[in-house]
């Protein structure tokens, strides 16, 4: 678009190796891939960085729960100098924290896991001297519906624990220095009843076509949603 190599382009924040790279298995059958993945994630971190010096590069990890839910396994396949920073992602319905049919009772367990689960991603960036990122996360809807008329209680609710826990940690000298929600549907909208995408759609609402469609998104209309997502982005800038 601009005439400019993406290595010269500063449009461009990171590379990043995959989306939710992960070793494979979990326990010991993830334990015996381990050595593969950290060669891969090492020698195609160096490869990007030969090509494009300009940029940063992270891995794309989820975090602990990508890793085998081992902290060394994260901190071992950070420790290369080609990977500049750190990733999580928060799911908790994905990881079976929250209940989209019970937000309400599952929300004390979401909070509790949640607030850990960063604070472990935290302590492997502090060991690694890394800025860390949650490059990802998302929240149901309330009753957990797809439909963008549906409130967004719970979801916003979990917004401000993650915006808070970066801005706690930007203020503090911290490293987690940012995130970015999961995902601007704007004025998209699913095209079938049953919230499926089917090829040849060509409404996008941020969610993966494998997905339901509005799942995470954050549509035009979530006022309160957007009101979050400004004070946020004001708060760091400040």
């Amino acid at each position: 678009m601009t005439g400019r190599l993406y290595r010269d382009d500063p449009a461009v924040m990171a590379w990043q190796l995959a989306n939710e790279p992960r070793p494979g298995g979990s326990g010991h059958s993830g334990r015996r891939h381990m050595r593969s993945y950290l060669a891969w994630t090492n020698t195609t971190a160096r490869l990007i960085k030969s090509l494009d010096p300009n940029h940063l590069v992270s891995t794309g990890s989820e975090g602990t729960m990508g890793c085998i839910d081992d902290d060394q396994c994260m901190v071992d396949a950070h420790t290369s100098p080609s990977i500049d920073y750190v990733t999580a992602h928060v799911w908790p319905q994905n990881w079976n924290w929250a209940d989209p049919n019970d937000l309400a009772g599952s929300w004390p367990t979401v909070e509790r896991k949640a607030r850990s689960y960063i604070s472990e991603q935290i302590a492997i960036a502090r060991r690694l001297d890394k800025p860390l990122v949650i490059e990802e996360f998302g929240f149901p809807r309330d009753g957990g519906s797809f439909d963008p008329s549906a409130p967004t209680t719970f979801k916003d609710r979990f917004y401000q624990l993650i915006y808070s826990a970066v801005i706690d940690s930007v203020r503090s000298g911290g490293p987690l220095q940012g995130c970015n929600f999961w995902g601007w549907g704007g004025e998209g909208r699913a095209q079938h009843n049953d919230h499926h995408f089917v090829r040849g759609d060509i409404s996008y609402v941020g969610d993966p076509p494998h997905e339901p469609q509005g799942w995470y998104s954050v549509f035009e209309t979530d006022a309160s949603t957007q009101a979050m997502i400004r004070d946020y982005a004001s708060a760091v800038r400040a």
